[in-house]
């Protein structure tokens, strides 16, 4: 229960940094637009398959650089 609760605090600790950097941009813009600060994703399956393929790039990129000596043992880097 107390794990929920820091991680509902962590949730809203972000959603303020997202905020204040909103609002930072909206004062900044010369021509600002709602869809300029957030875009609703149209489809939640759509932005899975995003995060998916992000996740398989990444995955694939770690395994190609693990090839190098530099970057063996690093950390996220898979052997």
């Amino acid at each position: 229960m107390m794990r929920a609760q820091v991680e509902r605090r962590y949730d809203e600790y972000e959603h303020m940094a997202s905020m204040a950097m909103m609002t930072r941009q909206a004062y900044h813009a010369k021509k600002l637009k709602q869809t300029d600060l957030f875009k609703r994703p149209l489809d939640e399956d759509i932005a899975k398959d995003k995060a998916e393929e992000a996740r398989n790039r990444s995955e694939y990129t770690m395994k190609w650089l693990s090839q190098f000596k530099e970057f063996r043992g690093k950390e996220g880097v898979i052997n």
